[in-house]
């Protein structure tokens, strides 16, 4: 990895027009259907708060020539986002990005490079939301750290969950998941899988995030946009579109806690998870 260069990387602004066919689309991704029609259904619709994670995305920037990364052994680490207001359901916006750190793991270890991204509105630049990447890069270990470094999140609670919700994943999610912008080949291509270590293209960590958001959405926060101010988590496994996935909610006065497991290995795949209310989002 070249450091200097990934730190100073050049994003540029991304300004983009979005309809509604864009947030029903992100929806149907994370595997909505007939029973959520308000998400992909044109008539009085919804936005996801966690469209916010592919709105303006950045696409594949890491993987520029001279960066010097492994852009296939490429996975997500980390992620935390905040919404500040709901998105409309068409809009126009403005995305702006950088790199805020790396965090080193050692030497054949891998590191973790931190990308925040803030969603403008473009007609009066409000922020509408704040999204925090962590990308791990398994082959650029023995970087050193450089800026920032997110706080960790805390273990979960000793204790049998509140609530679970399990949902399965559509055998063709990937493929439609990644049309919202993560066209990585990592989750279409068999041999770019094979390349990094797996059988079979592998769900987009972003996805199984955005099956949990709306878990969350409609468990904790009433299914109203309004009162979802953000949440994070760590990406532990990855998710084969198959499978069936368990979120544990364990509740609090300003959100809850939460984790998924890949219901059939029994493998925990999203871990220490936060999520706030409104009014208590950091």
């Amino acid at each position: 990895m070249n450091v200097d260069k990934v730190l100073n990387f050049n994003f540029g602004e991304n300004r983009i027009t979005y309809s509604a066919r864009d947030v029903m689309l992100y929806a149907l991704g994370l595997g909505l259907g007939r029973d959520d029609l308000r998400y992909v259904y044109e008539k009085d619709l919804v936005v996801l708060p966690s469209f916010a994670m592919v709105a303006g995305h950045p696409g594949g920037w890491i993987a520029t020539p001279g960066l010097d990364v492994d852009y296939v052994r490429l996975l997500h680490a980390e992620q935390r986002m905040q919404v500040l207001r709901p998105f409309a359901p068409e809009g126009r916006i403005v995305a702006r990005y950088r790199v805020t750190g790396i965090v080193d793991k050692g030497p054949g270890k891998g590191a973790i490079v931190y990308v925040e991204k803030t969603v403008h509105d473009e007609d009066d630049d409000a922020v509408i939301a704040r999204v925090i990447s962590g990308l791990f890069c398994r082959s650029e270990g023995g970087t050193g750290d450089h800026g920032e470094k997110p706080v960790s999140p805390a273990p979960l609670p000793d204790r049998a969950p509140d609530r679970s919700v399990s949902r399965h994943v559509d055998e063709r999610a990937a493929l439609i998941y990644r049309l919202s912008g993560d066209y990585n080949p990592l989750h279409a291509d068999p041999d770019v899988a094979a390349q990094a270590g797996y059988d079979v293209p592998i769900l987009h960590g972003l996805c199984t995030m955005g099956v949990a958001g709306h878990v969350l959405l409609e468990e904790v926060a009433g299914g109203d946009p309004a009162r979802f101010g953000g949440y994070d988590c760590r990406f532990t496994r990855p998710v084969f579109p198959g499978e069936t996935l368990r979120t544990d909610l364990w509740l609090d006065p300003g959100g809850a806690r939460y984790c998924v497991t890949a219901q059939e290995r029994g493998e925990r795949v999203l871990d220490r998870g936060t999520f706030q209310l409104a009014g208590d989002a950091p």
